[in-house]
């Protein structure tokens, strides 16, 4: 968790201007009467609203609170796989601990050509898409090296 203390935590910064509204609207129909066009053509096109709202419904925790454990979460389960595929790559301990520690030392650092961080200092569904890729990533290189 260094790397939420490194790299900080902004929630409604950026394009999670567009996020948080669609899953308060969720959870508060009467919130944002008009201009609703603005969030909700991005919003209703996943499921990540809903999944946040439901979370929040569920767990009764306040919404502030419950957006930022997600993305503690989504930042574990991030580094929980690069663990797991630096573990494919790296019989050393150290080794893995080091590829893992570079990639939380660079959460923040824009992919080459793109303005999109390896890792959002906010929650968005590209929070969950990561770690959800790497797992996905690390089962395929396992199972075709089992073969």
């Amino acid at each position: 968790m260094a790397a939420l203390f490194v790299h900080g935590y902004h929630p409604a910064t950026e394009d999670a201007e567009i996020y948080i509204p669609g899953i308060k609207k969720l959870l508060y129909p009467a919130l944002y009467p008009f201009g609703t066009e603005f969030f909700l053509n991005h919003a209703r096109l996943t499921l990540f609203d809903e999944l946040i709202a439901a979370s929040v419904r569920l767990s009764h925790l306040s919404f502030d609170l419950t957006i930022f454990l997600w993305h503690a979460a989504s930042i574990f389960l991030t580094l929980l796989a690069c663990w797991q595929l630096s573990g494919e790559c790296f019989t050393e301990h150290n080794a893995r601990w080091g590829g893992v520690v570079l990639v939380a030392a660079l959460l923040t650092l824009p992919v080459a050509g793109t303005s999109l961080y390896i890792a959002d200092p906010y929650l968005t569904s590209r929070s969950l898409s990561t770690f959800a890729l790497l797992f996905a990533v690390w089962n395929a290189w396992k199972e075709r090296h089992a073969a």
